[in-house]
């Protein structure tokens, strides 16, 4: 019986951390278009006439490419040979 409790922490806890690293990626990708229409929001209850345009965000295929461990050390490593 406590393997199993346990069991089912563990999967809560997976779940706990796939959910906040996908409302990472979320944020990163809309966080601009959020922050310009609450700016307009609060532009609005001030009474300003004053609107900021969102910004377009193009989505680089490096944010939704397969990632694997091959590459790691690339980014990783040091550009500079004298280091």
């Amino acid at each position: 019986m406590r393997n199993q409790k346990g069991q089912g922490l563990t999967e809560y806890l997976i779940l706990v951390a796939i959910l906040a690293v996908a409302s990472i990626g979320i944020v990163r990708v809309f966080g601009q278009t959020i922050t310009s229409q609450f700016t307009n929001i609060t532009y609005a209850i001030q009474g300003n006439s004053k609107q900021i345009k969102p910004t377009n965000i193009k989505v680089d295929s490096k944010l939704h490419s397969n990632k694997d461990l091959s590459n790691f050390f690339e980014s990783a490593a040091s550009k500079n040979k004298n280091d």
